[in-house]
């Protein structure tokens, strides 16, 4: 795999970890709004659960991601390039001569023959 691949994947596993932790982020405010109230002591046990499942994909993205990385450090044995070639050039050196730049006066006269 060369290494642009790896390094794709790697974004890859980072974007879903992303969402993951999202995710994760709101299930864990719902988890903190139902722990207050005793009457849903037991939804926010199920909640916290829940919650605990999606850090563990969180985890698993992050790990994998990792191992994107170094996959992607490990260079690719890639036959030698060969020898440049030496381009030699002539300057020859000339002489620029400048035309001379002459500059036109417009008058401009107002409708009617008034100036």
């Amino acid at each position: 795999m060369s290494e642009k691949d790896a390094l794709q994947s790697a974004a890859d596993e980072a974007r879903k970890a992303a969402r993951a932790g999202r995710e994760f982020a709101g299930i864990l405010d719902d988890y903190a709004k139902r722990l207050t109230q005793p009457t849903q002591r037991q939804l926010a046990d199920e909640i916290l659960i829940s919650a605990m499942n999606k850090l563990a994909i969180v985890n698993d993205g992050l790990a994998a991601c990792g191992k994107w990385v170094e996959e992607s450090e490990k260079p690719e044995v890639e036959p030698p390039p060969p020898p440049a070639r030496k381009i030699q050039k002539e300057v020859v050196a000339t002489r620029v001569v400048s035309k001379e730049i002459r500059s036109t006066a417009v008058r401009v006269i107002k409708k009617g023959g008034e100036q």
